[in-house]
């Protein structure tokens, strides 16, 4: 029997590309994803621009927005001090907004993804996403080795499954 090359230590979902997900005991696969997983993203109403962190400081703070979906899969939003609310929706966008200082708002990458009644604006995903986004604490410490001063915190790389 070959030796095991690692444990499966979190599992986590992330309902809504850039912000913060929701870890997982189980999660579902699919043929395409995991269920549940990047189902909307968050835009700049100004110009419909979708939310970059890794890229412009005016979305930097987007990924301490908490993100889960309820048992019928519909998402919920939570920023900072706030309290969850139904999204997309008015009150969340108002949430996200004054959090941000700028009009911005969460919208489904297919209508399929959006609570029943839902007939607000699409967004469109930056990229093709891979079906399941994989992290290894042996990358991790590569990364580290290469970059001493920097952090190696999993969080920023947002894994599906980290392996120790």
């Amino acid at each position: 029997m070959q030796a095991a090359l690692g444990i499966v230590s979190e599992l986590w979902r992330y309902p809504a590309s850039s912000l913060a997900g929701e870890r997982r005991e189980t999660i579902s696969v699919d043929i395409e994803s995991i269920k549940g997983d990047r189902m909307f993203g968050l835009v700049d109403k100004s110009d419909n621009e979708i939310a970059r962190p890794d890229r412009d400081a005016k979305w930097h703070k987007v990924p301490r927005i908490r993100t889960r979906l309820s048992p019928a899969l519909e998402l919920e939003i939570a920023v900072p001090e706030g309290d969850w609310l139904a999204a997309p929706s008015i009150e969340s966008d108002r949430a996200v907004s004054a959090y941000l200082g700028f009009e911005a708002s969460i919208r489904p990458f297919r209508r399929e993804n959006a609570a029943p009644g839902y007939s607000g604006p699409l967004t469109a995903e930056r990229y093709r996403k891979a079906p399941i986004h994989l992290l290894t604490t042996a990358s991790l410490a590569r990364l580290k080795a290469l970059h001493p001063e920097g952090a190696t915190d999993p969080r920023p790389f947002r894994p599906n499954l980290f392996v120790a």
